[in-house]
């Protein structure tokens, strides 16, 4: 039974989503549903991994929950982890865009939840962070494994949302320029360019991440795996350029909605790009917007070899998820493989800006981003960042992608170094954890 406390919780948690308006005994009922899956979750064999994680579990169900509800009926609401639910008479429209009718399983595996859900108590506990999501997926299948938000209790009303659109995407859009220029051929990675500060135009400049000091001069495929914001903002500005960069970020979903099965989600905002600074400038994904949700199925067509899939939480019982899903192909294979190379180069590799998410058992590649918070009128706000990770392993034949975001951890660190000591112990140890229970 859930304490009295708890269920305050998933009562004030449910009501902070306006759209859905129910009424209190639908609420009870969801209630009831989280009960069954923390019930549940405490009778895997490891129990005492479980208990601690437990209480800190009401919020993310809650939300994974409400995500079925706009899918399945009162009537036929079953979220049983293991277990299959019918669909409501009434026919789906699916990916492919046919009609049909058949039972439906959630994606969720509570085992990988648990470790989800472990690994943020301990950031929280250790850190305090405004908001924190964690989402893993399979990306060959889109299926959402595991997902989880948590929201300081000053901010319990602004509940962190995957389907929301953030501003400066700045992990998803440098992926895109890099596998956009390497489709097309415009990506050397032996050329030599001058790293620290771009010059797009007079006045308007671009600078590396280390306060434009940069590595001097260096090849591309080094500026790559040091994040160089002028690599990705020359690629797209002097080698993709406006229209062709343009149709890349469609390709890959930005712009539009993922269909995933929640309620209100956004399309977020690809920039105009009026002028040769602003492409440079949305390469690195400013002026943009996007979901994190959004993010995870571009870096997914990365993983799974080029294929763009539908995020989704329940699939259909006894049908190939992977065609039944796939969105469409952005890229060849052989781009999706040369793409996945460089970025297991910037963990692998001595040069590598995101070393602190190697692993001793499996290889990781992905993408690392610190962005500004802004206040209500669009300002940065001097200080305060979010730090982000998106990742896959083993980097040679990707079983799981992790997305992690931890926005203004309470620290003395510097901005540039807390995102390393906190973002990769939490993105390690659900991969890891993850990846073995995969494996058993």
């Amino acid at each position: 039974m859930m304490s009295s406390s708890e269920e305050k919780e998933i009562t004030t948690l449910i009501q902070s989503f306006p759209s859905l308006r129910m009424e209190e005994d639908r609420q009870r009922e969801i209630a009831g549903h989280i009960r069954q899956e923390k019930e549940l979750l405490t009778r895997i064999k490891r129990r005492k991994l479980f208990r601690n994680v437990i209480g800190g579990m009401a919020a993310s169900m809650a939300i994974l929950l409400i995500a079925y509800q706009v899918v399945i009926s009162p009537q036929t609401l079953s979220v049983q982890s293991a277990q299959t639910s019918t669909t409501p008479e009434s026919p789906n429209t699916t990916a492919a865009g046919t009609n049909e009718k058949n039972d439906k399983v959630t994606t969720i595996n509570p085992q990988i939840q648990a470790y989800v859900e472990a690994a943020l108590d301990k950031t929280n506990e250790a850190y305090s962070p405004e908001r924190m999501t964690v989402i893993v997926t399979d990306p060959h299948t889109g299926e959402i494994l595991a997902m989880a938000n948590r929201t300081s209790k000053e901010l319990a009303k602004e509940q962190a949302n995957p389907i929301r659109a953030t501003p400066d995407p700045v992990i998803a859009f440098p992926i895109v320029t890099l596998a956009a220029a390497i489709q097309e051929g415009k990506f050397d990675s032996r050329e030599i360019f001058d790293s620290g500060t771009y010059e797009v135009s007079p006045g308007k400049l671009i600078k590396d991440h280390n306060n434009g000091i940069g590595w001097g001069k260096i090849t591309y495929l080094e500026g790559i795996q040091r994040s160089s914001n002028v690599a990705y903002a020359k690629l797209g500005n002097e080698q993709l350029k406006k229209d062709l960069f343009q149709e890349y970020l469609n390709r890959f979903g930005f712009g539009n909605k993922t269909g995933i099965e929640l309620e209100d989600e956004d399309a977020g905002i690809i920039p105009p790009m009026e002028n040769p600074y602003d492409v440079a400038a949305a390469t690195l994904g400013q002026g943009a917007s996007a979901t994190a949700m959004q993010q995870v199925a571009a870096m997914g067509a990365i993983a799974n070899g080029g294929d763009l899939m539908k995020p989704h939480l329940y699939k259909q019982a006894d049908t190939d998820t992977r065609n039944h899903y796939m969105v469409r192909q952005v890229i060849s294979e052989e781009t999706a493989r040369k793409v996945r190379e460089i970025l297991e180069s910037s963990v692998s590799s001595k040069l590598g800006s995101n070393r602190t998410f190697q692993m001793d058992e499996y290889s990781v590649a992905g993408k690392s981003g610190v962005a500004p918070k802004y206040d209500a009128q669009g300002k940065a706000i001097d200080g305060k960042y979010i730090a982000t990770f998106i990742g896959f392993a083993p980097s040679d034949n990707p079983k799981l992608l992790i997305y992690v975001s931890i926005d203004e951890p309470k620290t003395d660190l510097w901005y540039a170094l807390w995102w390393r000591s906190i973002v990769s112990p939490l993105f390690k140890e659900v991969m890891e954890n993850s990846l073995r229970s995969l494996q058993q």
